[in-house]
């Protein structure tokens, strides 16, 4: 199971944009992790249950940002494009373990669990939260997966991310 979001399938030239993030701590965005804006204008990582309409996801982030307690720093992500298909574990370790369970999560809108805490050292796990069902706000949009590794695959829809102004 990934123990990040990645991608299941990304092309060679999938665009990346840079991003401010805010000083007060030390490296606070990780590759493999969801981004939003937040309410000050720079990028923050998602939080538990993040993944609907009322945050602008701003992409999976590439790199690790530069912030520090007393500086703004940088992190590039991903941009959400319409169709990227993205991976990632399942938040139960029974919840995408036949095919079919993923086929009776097929089109379903979840949201994103991050179990532990984000930032230096890794220490956060994203997944997907297959028990909060599905709903109209959500935007984690299930199309398939690998039960034998307990894997999703889904897109992001547009309406959740900061292209839908």
């Amino acid at each position: 199971m990934p123990r990040q979001i990645s991608f299941f399938d990304q092309g060679a030239d999938t665009p990346t944009m840079k991003w401010l993030v805010a000083s007060g701590a030390v490296a606070t965005i990780n590759p493999g992790t969801p981004t939003k804006f937040s309410s000050a204008g720079a990028i923050v990582p998602m939080v538990d249950a993040d993944g609907t309409t009322s945050q602008r996801f701003t992409g999976i982030a590439k790199t690790t940002s530069t912030d520090t307690a007393s500086a703004a720093g940088e992190v590039y992500t991903f941009i959400p494009l319409p169709g990227m298909i993205y991976a990632a574990g399942a938040k139960s370790a029974t919840a995408a373990n036949t095919q079919a369970k993923i086929d009776a999560l097929l089109g379903a809108r979840l949201i994103f669990d991050l179990t532990g805490t984000v930032g230096p050292g890794l220490t956060g796990q994203w997944t997907i939260d297959t028990a909060a069902g599905d709903g109209s706000s959500n935007c984690v949009v299930i199309i398939g997966g690998e039960y034998q590794t307990n894997t999703l695959y889904f897109l992001y829809r547009v309406g959740g991310t900061f292209q839908n102004v």
